[in-house]
């Protein structure tokens, strides 16, 4: 995000997205279905997802807590105000499965991403290498060619 800040005439729209989803890559495991669920619900109640994200990548892996756990994503999100009960209710219930599949459907198949993070200004995209990444250099870059 530090990086995006230099450009203050960049508006960032986070679209979460699960990283594997299960109907793609069944051996894949833990799944983090569960976590995506919790940012869409983080973001209707007004939670900011960069810090939401940087919540799960500290539990998930600096913690190595599990992101397929209801309990154990209210326990990590509780900090950032967000109430445990309905969080669980919302993650088991399947509020947000809908919203989900729409994310995963709008990443994967609207605008072909097949690795996260990904980055799309107009007819420009940076795509990340699946288990690498992108790299600080590699978005700076990307900033630069997008806003100069």
């Amino acid at each position: 995000m530090r990086l995006i800040k230099k450009y203050p005439q960049a508006e960032v729209a986070w679209r979460p997205v699960e990283a594997h989803p299960k109907s793609e890559e069944p051996e894949h495991i833990p799944y983090a279905d569960l976590a995506v669920m919790g940012a869409l619900f983080a973001r209707d109640h007004a939670i900011d997802l960069s810090v939401y994200n940087d919540r799960m990548f500290e539990m998930y892996f600096t913690k190595h807590f599990s992101v397929d756990d209801p309990l154990a994503l209210a326990s990590a999100v509780a900090p950032l105000g967000i109430e445990k009960v309905e969080f669980i209710n919302a993650l088991t219930n399947g509020a947000y499965a809908h919203a989900l599949a729409e994310a995963n459907n709008y990443a994967y198949k609207t605008n072909k991403i097949w690795a996260v993070p990904a980055f799309i200004f107009g007819d420009k995209r940076l795509d990340s290498v699946e288990g690498v990444g992108v790299t600080e250099t590699q978005l700076s870059n990307f900033l630069r060619e997008c806003y100069g």
